[in-house]
């Protein structure tokens, strides 16, 4: 029976999102310890985060909390936004980071990360205000800045022509 609703739903979560990330790694080589694949960290993340569902789990199938531990406000407004903006991230990416797509996004212009994490970030910080919204598109121009000067990556930046 389960004891407290708060911690079994947050559990499930941790749980689903391991499994995910471990099937997605395995995609990849993983390679050894000594020398990683690119698969190896996110297996690693992947089965601590269902470690860690099953431990918030059992936690809520155990112990009582008080009240039931019932859930008092879903907030999906949150839940849409986050989502919204991470697919949006996703996007301004472009689609040869996507490549199970296949062609389907052939052709889509790649926004770059600097507006692609402004637009994350002010999907996020919207329901904050006016104050939230400007600290977000603040901190995407640092994040971009910080990529470009210190990280060398070779993720495009700013807006360029569609990859295909």
């Amino acid at each position: 029976m389960i004891k407290n609703l708060q911690d079994f739903l947050a559990g499930l979560l941790f749980l689903g999102f391991g499994v995910g990330f471990g099937w997605a790694a395995t995609r990849h080589p993983l390679g050894e310890a000594a020398d990683m694949g690119p698969g190896y960290f996110p297996l690693l993340m992947g089965l601590l985060l269902a470690l860690l569902g099953v431990l918030i789990l059992f936690k809520a199938l155990t112990f009582e909390a008080l009240g039931g531990g019932r859930v008092p406000r879903w907030g999906l407004g949150s839940l849409w936004r986050v989502l919204g903006g991470l697919l949006w991230l996703a996007l301004c990416t472009g689609p040869s980071q996507w490549p199970w797509l296949g062609s389907a996004l052939a052709g889509f212009p790649t926004f770059g990360l600097v507006i692609g994490v402004a637009g994350l970030l002010l999907a996020v910080g919207w329901g904050g205000g006016a104050r939230a919204a400007w600290w977000s598109l603040a901190l995407a121009v640092a994040i971009g800045a910080i990529w470009l000067a210190l990280l060398g990556l070779s993720v495009p930046l700013w807006p360029g022509p569609g990859a295909g």
